[in-house]
């Protein structure tokens, strides 16, 4: 995929979207593992799902050289 700013072939998924879907699942997965003493095994596997569905759900890309970041296609 070519960044629509410069160009360039060099691109990741990622994003502030996915950046605040990784502090939404810390901030939610602390309690959970502290206050109700659920398996942090169990919470790190639920954490890794959602992020697996949020890179496909939300799609968004990153230029690697010009830091541009646009919805993919």
């Amino acid at each position: 995929m070519e960044c629509p700013n410069c160009g360039s072939e060099k691109t990741r998924r990622g994003g502030n979207a996915i950046w605040i879907v990784y502090l939404v699942l810390v901030a939610l997965a602390i309690p959970a593992v502290l206050v109700f003493h659920l398996n942090a095994a169990i919470v790190a596997g639920i954490m890794i799902a959602v992020i697996v569905v949020a890179h496909l759900a939300i799609n968004q890309r990153v230029c690697v050289d010009c830091g541009h970041q646009w919805q993919g296609h």
